[in-house]
């Protein structure tokens, strides 16, 4: 994996929602993803089932906490957005214990630690009773989150294990899209308002989403990108339509007269 000296770079936060209270294996753990993560065997030796997480992984450190009671903030809005987990409301009514665990990884870049981050959750997830994962604004049930680590081993990039790709219809017939996530990697948002069919201007905004974060791509104003030798599309720096995202987005226009208004600055 490629390194980065960016010191600075941010957190990885990762909740694991927990059908019961359960405690790790750090023997097993580290057996199984300790060389590829840097995880030496005496690191853990110290460690208490009933204790903090505190994981020496080569120059980083892993935290976290086991908590023997359900994950206290209100996660309504995000199973409403989970359009991937019809069932995930009454699935996480289930949840009785939560494992927050988390690391900045931050001798490597940004795609590199999320990787390293996800195979850390991809190990948890064999050993704890996981009802479902919650990275950033995402929510992915387990058994989801298995296959999309399957995918990434043939070389697919589980971006949707990290970036929330929202949308809805406006009473115009468009379809409105914007992402939450894009911002962990260093990158600006994706908006868009598109006449194209929704799963059309879904699959564009993923595309796009992965080409940046794949290829730690920026595009610059005024850009056109082409997902075709038909379809060129042209790439604006725009204030985000949401009033709580102040930073510029990417938008897309999909779009000759868009109708979506923006909060002023």
């Amino acid at each position: 994996m490629q390194e980065n000296n960016d010191s600075n770079s941010s957190n990885i936060l990762v909740t694991l929602l927990l059908e019961r209270p359960a405690r790790i294996d750090y023997p097993r753990l580290v057996e199984r993803i300790g060389p590829t993560l840097g995880i030496e065997p005496q690191s853990v030796e110290q460690l208490t089932p009933d204790g903090p997480v505190m994981l020496v992984a080569g120059d980083d450190l892993v935290t976290g906490l086991n908590l023997d009671f359900p994950y206290p903030e209100d996660l309504s809005q995000l199973t409403a957005c989970a359009h991937w987990w019809p069932t995930a409301k009454d699935d996480i009514a289930r949840n009785k214990a939560h494992l927050s665990i988390g690391s900045s990884w931050s001798k490597f870049t940004r795609l590199d630690a999320h990787m390293r981050h996800m195979l850390l959750v991809r190990e948890l997830l064999e050993q704890l009773p996981v009802i479902g994962v919650l990275w950033g604004s995402v929510l992915t049930p387990a058994e989801n989150f298995k296959g999309e680590f399957q995918a990434a081993m043939t070389g697919q990039l589980p971006i949707l294990l990290w970036v929330l790709i929202q949308y809805s219809s406006l009473p115009n017939g468009n379809t409105l899209i914007s992402t939450t996530g894009m911002r962990a990697f260093g990158h600006m948002e994706i908006e868009t308002e598109s006449v194209l069919p929704m799963q059309e201007t879904y699959d564009i905004v993923r595309n796009i989403a992965s080409y940046i974060i794949g290829q730690d791509q920026s595009i610059a104003e005024g850009e056109t990108i082409g997902m075709s030798e038909e379809q060129q599309i042209k790439v604006r720096h725009e204030r985000s339509f949401r009033a709580d995202v102040t930073d510029k987005v990417y938008w897309l226009e999909l779009t000759d007269a868009p109708t979506i208004e923006r909060p002023s600055l």
